[in-house]
């Protein structure tokens, strides 16, 4: 069995990362305890901000290109089983190459009810870096 070691991967030119090429990872990710508020564990998050009134902004640690990417979410609470949660924005959420702005969101049969503070929030943006 073969075993490879190293300490850096870099570009021919010895002057910085290795581009992935026709492959997509996940730039972004965190799994954030909302009622704590805490971050259980994440990948290129700073820290979270609680705006309050159920409103995270989560700030990256290493800027996105631009503020065209792709954010996923996650929620999960121990609240009423006939409501959906998902992660909303509103008008004034901001998606930008530094950090991203969710507010958690109740639905009812297709109603949406008034935000929340969940226990969970986990997102995950796919994109490109700066």
């Amino acid at each position: 069995m073969s075993e490879i070691r190293v300490t850096t991967i870099s570009d021919t030119a010895g002057t910085g990362p290795v581009t992935l090429t026709k492959q997509t990872a996940a730039k972004v990710w965190c799994n954030f305890v909302a009622d704590g508020p805490s971050i259980n564990d994440s990948f290129n998050i700073s820290s979270v901000t609680d705006g309050g009134n159920c409103d995270y902004t989560y700030n990256f640690s290493n800027n996105m290109t631009n503020d065209d990417y792709c954010p996923t979410g996650y929620i999960k609470d121990g609240g009423n089983d006939l409501y959906v949660r998902n992660c909303a924005s509103t008008d004034a959420d901001t998606m930008s190459t530094s950090a991203f702005q969710v507010s958690p969101a109740a639905t009812n049969a297709g109603t949406f009810t008034t935000a929340f503070d969940p226990n969970l929030v986990c997102i995950t943006i796919t994109g490109d870096l700066a």
